[in-house]
């Protein structure tokens, strides 16, 4: 192999990666966090960036050992906004099902740059609530662009794991590999 077809492989090589994780049983166990996890809202022109993003997030804080309670109904209602009106709604689910915690989420950025290399950008702010009084207990923001052949997905995958991981609460599990 000649020098340009090294590097050519080691730029190309990012994008091939891929994560495989357990997320485990779901179940709480006594002293389990509990989370209610409402759509997040979608301030983008993506039509289903909130969406992703939502289930995104859902699927990392299992991996993380953290169970959330989403109904149907919960998730079928995207927030237009995030009046007060549907977080007291959020915060009642929340204290009805046995959660300690509301994470609510806004999807900033879902697409892909319109620049000359076209990577995707991701940027998501979670909010940490208490359901018993509705204070803020955390609050933080990620946002990444993606690199090489990076997809949409991947990117938002590494925004959310990043964002989820800072949370104080979330203990990281042990199980999860790398592929």
């Amino acid at each position: 192999m000649n020098k340009l077809q090294i590097l050519t492989l080691f730029l190309l090589l990012p994008g091939c990666t891929s994560i495989v994780h357990d997320g485990g049983n779901s179940q709480p166990t006594e002293g389990t966090v509990r989370v209610v996890m409402p759509p997040f809202l979608n301030a983008t022109d993506h039509e289903h960036a909130g969406e992703a993003l939502t289930q995104l997030t859902g699927s990392t804080l299992l991996e993380f050992g953290t169970p959330l309670y989403q109904t149907e109904e919960l998730l079928s209602k995207a927030p237009e906004g995030m009046g007060a009106k549907e977080e007291a709604r959020y915060l009642q689910v929340a204290r009805e099902s046995k959660a300690i915690y509301v994470l609510i989420g806004t999807v900033h950025e879902y697409r892909y740059k319109s620049d000359l290399n076209g990577n995707p950008a991701v940027g998501i702010t979670l909010r940490l609530v208490n359901a018993a009084d509705g204070s803020t207990l955390w609050q933080g923001t990620s946002s990444k662009v993606g690199r090489g052949n990076a997809s949409l997905t991947a990117t938002a995958q590494m925004t959310v794991r990043d964002l989820v991981s800072r949370i104080p609460l979330i203990v990281k599990r042990s199980n999860v590999r790398k592929k």
